[in-house]
């Protein structure tokens, strides 16, 4: 079907077809497209559909998840599970019922507030700045458009408001308290023995019919990687600043542009003199200009004479000109100053009649035309070279959708054909950094459909699209690929049965501390002098009555039987009361959170289809 419609692409009537499409994607987006194709709401949660596009979006996220955990082969049977399906229709359906809790409860986020986020989200970034190819490629990647991840963002961040708001609403008793607080703050005296897989090893006997046995019973433990090798061509963004024509003029332009930017970027201080509240304003103000030429000080002048009390007691100060504050007689005037500490003429505003010094003047010293060209010229050719592969990328995208063979798109850009060794989906290879570059060459459209994908960008503004050459699925690896794999996993498998077997005997027979047993320590439940499960495990026994409490912790390798010879209760610190107080009540809402919501799950109305 897919590539019927591919032909038929190439073809006016197919480019009619994919101009409608575009067309329809550009105005209306995405969920447009779903919505002609007739797909109905998988559920409806008091009232409020659940988007097909939603559904399918985070159910391909979670098959992704999945090949990329167990490999293509087990996660193909996962993904089409119907438990994954109801998973994935459970997750949205109980984030529905938040968005409504969220709603119901008058929790908003602005479009503004989320907006202020994006250019902070690493995702979206090349080279530590923001960049509007890479944020709207991850959201395509994603299904989202624009408008339906500022919602959903927009969601997300009032129901965070909303839930922290319940739990951080949380109150917890003096008693619960006391007793976290009691508890935090006791001491345990603590003696354990050490066991170790290692130790057994040499006990161990494996046979050849162990190996075979074991290697019948777990053969997705020996699949080889799947593998692909793939030819791609890369427009290199270096070429086109390298090719780029800059003239003499387009320098000049920008050398203009510079200067303009660095006197827009000039910092002025200002101070003034305000009269308002007297007879004659204007003789006030000149009485003082004249004392300032006979050598008074106009911070002086200001603290004595100025009408304006927010900045005569600093002298008059105003700090920072900064263009749409002050009316336009006072800023142009303010402006026309040149030197440090020189004053304006009587300048008269609907405020009054002012006089105005310029405290301080900061401005960088241009470079001059010879000493920036260099510069300019590169900027101006990095900036037609992104200009063009924008053109470039749209063009590429288009061949690569049209063409059937990777050879044809690199002869219409005059590009080389590459390709690749065989790639894993962990190969240490520069080009699988490239964002996407992985989930596209193992995507189904290169691996199963031998399509050219889509148009990748890198970090560098390069563009690649690639296609299959070869394939390798997972597979079991022959037994005598494996089989000293298979020897040492058995061995140790024997080994730390034999382990656990000598661990319950000890537990059982054990009535008092010998010299296997490491010295007696009090410690607390932050000590780092003994492993952590051994702690863990030494505050989760019971107190001990007559003589020890016991318990073993098997940690990996490793197993433990740990001795609790006594409980030392002590009052707790202010910080430890604080930290009950505050881990209480986070409890407290945390548990009052799942409540609320089991009830309104319990009360809700849902249709699923």
């Amino acid at each position: 079907m897919l590539q019927a419609f591919r032909n038929s692409a190439k073809g006016k009537v197919g480019k009619t077809i994919v101009g409608l499409i575009v067309i329809t994607f550009v105005f209306f987006g995405a969920e447009s497209i779903i919505s002609i194709a007739g797909n109905s709401a998988p559920a409806t949660v008091n009232g409020d559909d659940i988007s097909q596009s939603d559904y399918q979006r985070l159910l391909s996220s979670r098959q992704q998840e999945l090949t990329s955990q167990y490999g293509a082969e087990l996660a193909s049977q996962l993904a089409n599970s119907p438990f994954l399906r109801e998973e994935v229709l459970n997750l949205l359906i109980n984030q529905q019922l938040q968005s409504q809790l969220t709603e119901e409860l008058k929790f908003e986020v602005s479009d503004e507030q989320v907006l202020k986020t994006l250019a902070d989200v690493p995702a979206f970034q090349i080279d530590g700045q923001f960049d509007q190819d890479m944020y709207q490629n991850l959201l395509s990647a994603n299904g989202f458009n624009h408008q339906s991840f500022i919602a959903a963002q927009k969601s997300q961040a009032a129901l965070t408001q909303m839930q922290s708001g319940l739990v951080n609403s949380a109150f917890s008793s003096d008693k619960s308290v006391a007793r976290y607080a009691a508890l935090d703050a006791q001491q345990r005296k603590v003696a354990y023995r050490t066991l170790a897989v290692d130790d057994y090893l040499a006990s161990v006997e494996v046979e050849a019919d162990d190996l075979l046995a074991f290697y019948d019973e777990n053969q997705d433990q020996f699949l080889s990687d799947e593998q692909v090798k793939v030819k791609y061509v890369r427009i290199v963004m270096a070429d086109l600043v390298a090719d780029a024509l800059v003239t003499d003029a387009e320098v000049e332009s920008a050398y203009q542009s510079y200067l303009a930017a660095l006197a827009a970027n000039e910092q002025r201080n200002v101070s003034h003199i305000l009269f308002t509240d007297g007879d004659d304003n204007a003789a006030e103000a000149q009485a003082a200009l004249t004392r300032l030429t006979g050598g008074e000080t106009f911070a002086d002048l200001a603290t004595e004479l100025s009408d304006d009390p927010g900045s005569a007691e600093f002298g008059g100060s105003l700090g920072e000109l900064i263009p749409d504050v002050y009316v336009a007689e006072f800023y142009n005037a303010a402006m026309a100053l040149e030197q440090e500490g020189e004053v304006t003429d009587l300048v008269t505003t609907e405020y009054g009649v002012h006089l105005i010094q310029l405290d301080s003047l900061s401005t960088a010293q241009p470079a001059s035309l010879a000493e920036k060209s260099v510069e300019l010229t590169a900027t101006l050719r990095e900036r037609k070279a992104r200009d063009e592969m924008i053109l470039v990328a749209a063009d590429l995208a288009d061949e690569a959708f049209a063409s059937d063979d990777l050879g044809d798109v690199a002869l219409k850009f005059q590009a080389d054909v590459a390709q690749t060794d065989w790639l894993t989906r962990t190969s240490n290879d520069a080009l699988m950094a490239v964002n996407g570059f992985a989930e596209a060459i193992f995507s189904a459209t290169v691996i199963d459909d031998a399509m050219i994908s889509p148009v990748l960008k890198t970090s560098d503004g390069d563009l690649i699209v690639v296609q299959k050459l070869d394939y390798q699925p997972e597979a079991v690896q022959d037994f005598a690929d494996v089989e000293a794999q298979i020897q040492t996993l058995v061995a140790e498998r024997q080994a730390t049965e034999l382990m656990s077997a000598a661990l319950a005997d000890i537990l059982v027979n054990t009535t008092g501390l010998d010299a296997n047993w490491t010295d007696i320590e009090v410690i607390d439940r932050n000590a780092t002098s003994m492993p952590g499960t051994v702690v863990q495990k030494a505050f989760a026994l019971a107190t001990p009555v007559d003589g020890l409490s016991l318990g073993t912790v098997e940690d990996g390798e490793s197993a433990y039987v740990i001795a609790v010879t006594e409980v030392l209760d002590s009052a707790p610190t202010e910080a430890e009361l604080l930290a009950a107080e505050n881990f209480a009540t986070t409890f407290s809402g945390s548990a009052q959170y799942q409540v609320l919501f089991n009830q309104v799950r319990a009360a809700a109305d849902i249709t699923i289809r």
